[in-house]
């Protein structure tokens, strides 16, 4: 028989539900781990009551889509990749901070830079960055990462439906270096997508190997996930 796991109803989100359903999905969060991103939920609702940052209300939802997609995600990347403490993390078109503000609240001795080009969606990250006090840890790049180009390189670059995967490696290529992984969170993925990629950057030929795909198992949530992880080799 499958197992229950103890989402909030309608109407109920406070943070023991948070911890509760994380542990039930089996995602183990410290005290304070849970704090924080029980107060990041509640920022974006005060937020989304004002501003209409996102379509997804109900707390079920938000607990899902926000919170336990992303905990997974990370908890299969460690699995594979092992301890990412001390990387700087650049989160892709990070919207209402999912997955960068999730991470950040379970990767404390990591950097993270939150690439949002939609003003309101910027605003609405450095507010829970200031609030969480994370200032010197985390960061919001308000642009398009092609602004980046250049400028700074990542230890891991993630995204959540940001692009094709693909465009998504060409658009963050240039903000790589020999080592790079990259995180995406997607869907159902394509069968023709090839095991090695050759981007150009500058001058220079990159190599790109694919190297796991993870299907992610999100309670409550029917649609396909899965995490794709690259290296950059080259």
């Amino acid at each position: 028989m499958a197992r229950s796991t103890a989402l909030p109803g309608q109407g109920e989100l406070d943070r023991e539900s948070v911890g509760l359903a994380c542990a039930e999905a089996g995602v183990r969060l410290t005290a304070d781990q849970v704090d924080l991103l029980g107060r990041y939920l509640e920022l974006l609702n005060r937020w989304n009551r004002v501003h209409s940052l996102t379509a997804i209300d109900e707390p079920r939802e938000q607990l899902i889509r926000h919170l336990l997609d992303s905990l997974i995600a990370e908890q299969a990347l460690t699995g594979v990749v092992g301890s990412l403490v001390g990387v700087h993390v650049a989160d892709v078109g990070s919207g209402m901070g999912s997955p960068g503000i999730v991470w950040a609240a379970v990767m404390p001795e990591s950097k993270f830079d939150l690439i949002e080009r939609q003003q309101k969606k910027a605003a609405f990250l450095r507010h829970v960055v200031g609030q969480l006090g994370w200032g010197g840890r985390v960061q919001v790049a308000e642009g398009d990462v092609r602004q980046l180009w250049g400028r700074r390189c990542y230890g891991l670059i993630t995204s959540r439906a940001f692009a094709g995967l693909e465009e998504f490696l060409r658009l963050t290529v240039n903000i790589s270096e020999p080592g790079t992984l990259w995180a995406a969170m997607i869907g159902r993925p394509k069968k023709d997508v090839s095991e090695q990629l050759l981007l150009k950057m500058n001058s220079q030929t990159v190599e790109i190997h694919l190297q796991n795909l993870i299907p992610l198992h999100i309670p409550g949530l029917s649609a396909e996930r899965h995490l794709l992880i690259a290296r950059r080799v080259t």
